[in-house]
């Protein structure tokens, strides 16, 4: 019996080439968009879950609240308490501590600015990274080794066998001699602890001052709980504050200061929390992709319903024949969702394969590195996808068509049935309803990419290279010193300065103190030069900037913006005292966006000399290294070639190091990469959706004009014109279309309105969106559909009535 049903199934698969060819395409193309979609979510959703003891670790978080604007919330958290958790709570069964800081690695010729971590030895006992060669019970033998990740072994020692060797790195003022003790395989991508180089911590003194060892109020280290089986994250939290008051002393406060601890598996994805040592990812992306994939899919079921039910009538009389003939109702249900299923699995080994050929191009596009396994959870997932796909796509139309009365099919009054219905006329408003949302989803977030990207940032951004230094200290200075001299002498320079941070970095020191009036004020800050302001052409609103080789200013002279102006309520800043800083407010410049659009202007204080400031301040953080930058404006005509006087320059005062740079301009185009790559996929989604869509109104209307045939003869014989008759097949599809823009406008409306909340400075969504997109799909389906009423429309009425 059912190898009956498949030969038949097949039958009229091959019979119908047009519509069975436009459901398969239309299917795979879902399930191709699907699949890969999955991929993505899945991958961010799995961050940190490869660690066998993943439900048992934590990460601590630090929470401070001493009144308006006085909060507090990191991730990172003081150096001394991981030894007082451990020792105070017998629920921790191990912690680790991790620390990122920049070093000058050197080996022979080879010198390279790196990003370390620093980790305590109890770190390997904690967490699941692959170990290839060295001590798997302890890899970091002593202070004074140093593990690889296989990237770094090959990038410094290339084929050598790196164990036992040697490499030299700086801290601070001192570079030091460290083994190599262990390789680890690179970490993988799901992991929210990232590194290429581990040292011990042990040695506290060769990272921190005596103050960040003692103070539980200067955070450094992301710091990682292990809890025994039986402990409970949230009891242990309850039981922190005994803590705190006895080490905070004279300083604690009732509920001021607060530890929490964050599960592992949900850091990647808590957007309620400051990011620690890696990016974090929002999960609004991958629910919104989700969606996107989920949608595209059902997209194609839609059509594939739709277009069964306008195929209906063809079918009627086979369905009145076989009823005659004795079938019973479910047989027939059997047949048809037999063919159904038959289509899925054809367009899902279809879609499967169309995944594979488009993987590279969507990891590229997705920045990710993902894979398509076909291991047992990839075969259950084809199934559960084959059956939801069949029974979607397949029943309803089973149930129509089986329900049809043979009486009235074979003398041909069931004409009714040919009709989509209010169910088929909702399939169709539901189809172009989600195309509508998804083209206005994509002009409103290429409208606000392209203005974080363009927006005048108060500074000039174009033709501006930076250069680390990735030295510090007294070496730092001399070195800048020197390099700056040398780029004076160059004609395409235009102009150069030196500071502790350069715009690439998108968040500087944040200082706190509080002022004469018991008032807390926090602001942000960058050592500058006295060419600072000049190299980035940033405006000065009132007083003057720095001067060159004026001993004030560079000794207690500082710049403010307008923001800090205004919240720290100065109504003559020009010549004011700070006197807790101990530091002369010297001008005014305008407001400029030192940090990402997704933040509003902060108060910003510039200075030449960090050192009053810093030691009057009680609170001192920094996401970056403070390694001096070098900023240089070129002559925007011979940037490109600007770059080898740059290298030529730099190695004629530092042969022995690396010669580093970055464009400016794109690398704050960098930082909205999340924002363009879900431009890119959105982008395409909507292409998807409206080319399934417009398969099945093609089929559709070819469908429409095979059953209006004797009625287009005879409208023609009466005199009706091609134009008439393109209107009267056009004009149901057309009302369709129409209100499915007004259920969209709404939807789109709505969803893009809470997208844009998530950016500081946003576009204002036009009405004219809204009204592109509906011309857009009204147009679309007028060419689709007007294609095959033309052709119908100029058929001979003969041929036509003949044929009926």
């Amino acid at each position: 019996m059912f190898k009956n049903y498949l030969k038949i199934a097949w039958r009229n698969l091959l019979k119908n080439k047009g519509y069975t060819a436009i459901n398969i395409v239309g299917l795979s193309v879902g399930v191709c968009c699907f699949l890969l979609i999955s991929l993505f979510v899945k991958n961010e959703f799995s961050y940190d879950k490869f660690h066998s003891k993943a439900d048992r670790i934590y990460r601590v978080w630090q929470y401070e609240n001493y009144g308006p604007k006085e909060d507090f919330l990191n991730t990172t958290t003081p150096v001394s308490m991981m030894k007082v958790l451990k020792s105070n709570f017998p629920e921790i069964e191990e912690g680790s501590r991790v620390y990122q800081f920049n070093s000058l690695v050197k080996r022979n010729t080879l010198e390279f600015n790196e990003s370390v971590r620093a980790v305590d030895p109890s770190f390997f006992q904690m967490f699941d990274f692959e170990l290839l060669e060295g001590n798997q019970d302890a890899p970091l033998t002593d202070v004074n080794s140093i593990i690889l990740s296989t990237s770094a072994a090959k990038k410094y020692f290339g084929s050598e066998n790196p164990i036992g060797q040697s490499l030299e790195l700086q801290f601070d003022e001192e570079s030091r001699l460290l083994k190599v003790s262990a390789i680890m395989a690179d970490p993988p991508e799901e992991s929210s602890i990232q590194f290429n180089m581990l040292v011990s911590l042990e040695n506290e003194t060769l990272f921190f001052g005596e103050r960040s060892l003692q103070s539980w109020f200067s955070v450094a280290v992301e710091s990682y709980v292990l809890l025994d089986s039986e402990a409970s994250a949230s009891r242990l939290e309850a039981k922190f504050s005994t803590v705190i008051e006895q080490h905070l002393g004279s300083n604690y406060q009732e509920d001021t200061f607060f530890l929490h601890l964050q599960p592992l598996t949900d850091i990647h994805l808590d957007t309620s929390l400051p990011a620690g040592i890696e990016p974090i990812s929002n999960p609004v992306y991958s629910y919104v992709l989700a969606s996107i994939g989920f949608l595209v899919l059902l997209l194609a079921c839609i059509n594939f319903v739709t277009l069964s039910l306008g195929r209906s009538f063809s079918r009627a009389v086979e369905v009145g024949v076989r009823k005659a003939l004795g079938a019973f109702r479910k047989q027939i249900l059997y047949q048809f969702w037999g063919e159904a299923l038959l289509v899925t699995l054809l367009a899902v080994v279809l879609g499967i394969g169309l995944s594979y050929l488009s993987l590279g191009a969507f990891n590229q596009l997705s920045g990710k590195n993902l894979h398509l396994s076909l291991d047992l959870n990839f075969l259950g997932v084809t199934l559960g996808l084959i059956i939801f796909i069949a029974m979607i796509a397949g029943i309803y139309p089973s149930l129509i068509l089986s329900r049809f009365n043979p009486i009235e099919v074979l003398v041909r009054k069931k004409l009714k049935g040919a009709s989509m219905g209010l169910f088929g006329k909702g399939l169709i408003i539901t189809q172009f309803a989600a195309s509508i949302v998804m083209i206005i989803s994509t002009f409103i977030i290429s409208q606000q990419i392209d203005f974080l990207v363009n927006k005048d940032l108060g500074y000039q951004k174009e033709a501006i290279v930076v250069v680390p230094t990735n030295t510090s200290g007294e070496d730092a200075s001399t070195l800048s010193r020197l390099y700056l001299a040398e780029l004076e002498k160059q004609p395409k320079v235009l102009a150069a300065s030196s500071s502790t941070f350069s715009f690439i970095e998108n968040s500087w020191a944040w200082l706190g103190y509080t002022d004469n009036q018991n008032v807390y004020r926090e602001f942000a800050f960058n050592s500058v030069d006295a060419e600072f302001l000049n190299t980035h052409n940033i405006a000065v609103s009132s007083g003057r900037g720095f001067q060159q080789n004026n001993i004030s200013d560079a000794e207690n002279g500082v710049l403010v913006n307008e923001t800090f102006v205004r919240e720290f309520g100065l109504k003559n800043p020009v010549g004011t005292v700070l006197e807790t800083l101990d530091v002369t407010i010297l001008g005014v410049v305008k407001d400029f966006n030192f940090q990402s659009l997704n933040f509003p202007i902060e108060p910003l204080l510039l200075a030449m000399n960090l050192r009053p400031v810093l030691s009057n301040v009680e609170n001192a953080e920094s996401q970056y290294s403070t390694l001096p930058r070098i900023s240089v404006r070129l002559d925007a005509a011979n940037v490109s070639s600007s770059i080898a006087m740059l290298k030529k320059s730099w190695e004629n005062v530092n042969p022995s190091q690396e010669f580093e740079y970055a464009f400016l301009d794109e690398s704050l185009t960098a930082q909205y990469r999340t924002e363009q790559r879900s431009k890119t996929i959105v982008n395409i989604a909507s292409i998807l959706s409206i080319f399934i869509a417009c398969m099945g109104l093609f089929g559709l209307a070819t469908l429409t004009v095979a059953r209006r045939t004797a009625e287009i003869g005879i409208r023609k014989v009466l005199g009706a014109g091609v134009l008439d008759i393109v209107a009267m097949i056009t004009r149901d599809f057309v009302k369709l279309v129409l209100i499915a823009a007004l259920i969209a406008f709404p939807i789109a409306w709505w969803a893009m309105e809470q997208w844009l909340q998530d950016f500081a400075y946003s576009i204002s969504i036009s009405w004219w969106i809204f009204a592109l997109a509906g011309i857009i799909v009204v147009g679309i389906t007028l060419c689709t559909v007007g294609f095959q009423s033309i052709k119908a429309s100029l058929t001979n009425p003969v041929d036509s009535l003949r044929a009926e």
